[in-house]
């Protein structure tokens, strides 16, 4: 399979926090950046030369202030939306540290159970990493 329509290619890295109660978390995108309104798992972009490990850590404090204490990768997604192409590198977080909040903007969060996400709009990558907890 080849990048047949020459889309950029976006990896992104993203913290699926479980609690215990078996819940993960969601953020809801800010009103301004792509995709607005929809629910994500905190993370984002790898800058140049950065490990998808160090990308994740820099991005959740950036984003929701928590740093992970244990953290698992899952297999990679792979989507191609209509301006770019994904990779989207999940890891599963069960431990952390820090104080949440809300730092760029996003509408709102919320803890929700794997089986009950399905009326949540998320990213269509985002509905292939749910897969992994079906």
């Amino acid at each position: 399979m080849n990048n047949e329509n020459n889309l950029p290619i976006v990896y992104v890295v993203a913290g699926i926090f479980q609690n215990e109660k078996g819940e993960i978390l969601l953020i809801q995108r800010p009103k301004d950046k792509p995709m607005p309104g929809l629910w994500e798992f905190p993370g984002g972009k790898l800058e140049v030369g950065e490990t998808p490990e160090n990308a994740l850590e820099r991005e959740l404090q950036e984003e929701v202030s928590l740093v992970p204490l244990a953290m698992k990768p899952l297999s990679f997604v792979s989507h191609a939306y209509d301006t770019f192409h994904i990779v989207l590198m999940p890891y599963l977080i069960t431990k952390w540290t820090g104080n949440f909040s809300l730092n760029e903007h996003q509408q709102g969060y919320m803890w929700v159970r794997p089986d009950e996400m399905h009326p949540y709009k998320l990213p269509t990558a985002s509905y292939k990493v749910m897969e992994f907890f079906e």
